[in-house]
């Protein structure tokens, strides 16, 4: 247990800080959000319906729930029986946390999902960003996963993708690349200068840091190859630029492991940051074994001046992501999803990262949505999970009251805003 007292003064410590938001996922300018939408649309985009589905389901069924034209209740009617085994599950308490704060209604049921709709969709213009971001989040600046240079840097700073560099999809992809530096892509020399010459511009445009998502696809372990390997391989993927555009490319594993290094040596000469994702994959179904922290260790040692953030505690590996984090001091530890992943999971990580690891290599929140309104269901969790932890620490006499709010901010603001440039 741990003391009423204490907890709620540093709730109200956290509540009251302007934060850093280390991911996310919404569109970088809100004129740009969709606006022939619902409530069971835009709720179920991603992470809660993939509890649906792990309650039952039917995945076919999910195009039918996220369809505006079909009559609201009738959607409710097909969610219901898998909503309610779902709603204590850190996606499902997030969302019932949001529409209580932002729309005055309890609970998302049958009784309240046609008033919460009407008032989510007179929601769907200008200001919704700045209610949810700034005034109740208190967030300074999210960094927000986007190749996008048109944003808006009110709200965002961006983390472009390289992953097309390292594993293009199809030819479109090299085509894209073509046209948007007039150049002839020919050899593999060209394809490692317009990987360069894109870092560059992504850098000039406010890039805070850049994305890996590989993990989604492919192992973590990134072995060095020889470039005149990599080149080989670069090579035949050029002798399928005759494909229909959308075709899948060949991409050979040494190619992608020599794009990786290569990109990380750039960063690592700039002394850049580079967000990595590990862990729980989004969605239904994966290997999980692909996204371990320690597959990493090499790239670790090998670019020294390179900042790793590693995303979502890495659950469920989050005691290996602790003793990397404690090892290396380029390593960081980087929380965001993981509140809504498990709150409990994210409770006792943090419990034991403050005991092993330093303060200051901790981020504290990345709401990682793509919809605005359940960033602050997720800054809730995100906040009483720390002030639970911190007032547990009071407690054992580790630090006292005016230490826990140090470190409170130290989380939420002083090492994302170092990590990501931001002062």
């Amino acid at each position: 247990m741990v003391s009423t007292k204490n907890y709620q003064e540093l709730l109200d410590y956290i509540n009251q800080l302007t934060i850093i938001d280390t991911h996310e996922h919404l569109p970088v300018k809100e004129e740009n959000r969709e606006k022939d939408t619902d409530i069971l649309r835009e709720y179920l985009s991603h992470y809660f319906c993939r509890d649906l589905i792990s309650a039952g389901l039917p995945a076919k069924q999910l195009d039918t729930l996220r369809d505006p034209r079909i009559d609201l209740t009738k959607r409710w009617e097909i969610a219901e029986p898998y909503w309610e085994p779902c709603r204590y599950t850190g996606y499902g308490r997030a969302l019932d946390i949001t529409v209580k704060k932002l729309y005055g209604i309890d609970k998302i049921d049958g009784n309240t999902i046609t008033k919460l709709n009407n008032k989510f969709c007179a929601t769907l213009k200008e200001g919704q960003y700045q209610k949810v971001l700034k005034d109740l989040c208190r967030i300074e600046k999210s960094i927000v996963t986007s190749n996008e240079i048109d944003y808006d840097k009110d709200f965002f700073r961006i983390a472009p993708y390289l992953d097309y560099f390292i594993r293009p999809d199809n030819v479109q992809v090299i085509k894209n690349i073509k046209n948007e530096f007039d150049m002839s892509i020919s050899t593999f020399s060209d394809w490692l200068d317009a990987c360069t010459m894109t870092i560059d511009k992504y850098i000039n445009h406010g890039a805070a840091a850049f994305k890996c998502g590989l993990a989604y696809r492919r192992s973590l372990h990134f072995k060095e190859t020889a470039g005149a390997e990599a080149e080989k391989a670069f090579n035949e993927i050029l002798k399928q630029q005759h494909l229909p555009e959308a075709t899948p490319l060949r991409v050979d594993r040494k190619f992608e492991d020599y794009m990786f290094h290569y990109i990380l040596a750039y960063l690592n000469s700039k002394k850049f940051t580079i967000q990595i994702h590990t862990g729980l994959q989004e969605g239904n179904g994966n290997y999980i074994t692909n996204s371990d922290p320690t597959l990493l260790t090499n790239l670790f040692l090998q670019y020294p001046s390179l900042y790793f953030d590693i995303f979502h505690i890495s659950y469920p590996f989050q005691h290996l992501l602790a003793a990397l984090a404690k090892n290396f001091p380029n390593v960081y530890i980087d929380m965001c999803w993981a509140h809504i992943i498990s709150p409990a999971a994210a409770r006792s990580a943090l419990y034991e990262f403050l005991d092993s690891v330093p303060a200051s290599k901790i981020s504290a929140f990345g709401g990682d949505y793509l919809f605005v309104d359940a960033v602050y269901g997720h800054k809730q969790l995100a906040a009483e999970n720390v002030a639970w932890v911190l007032s547990r620490k009071i407690k054992e006499k580790i630090f006292n009251m005016d230490v826990a709010k140090q470190i409170a901010y130290m989380l939420f603001y002083d090492t994302p805003a170092a990590l990501f440039r931001l002062r």
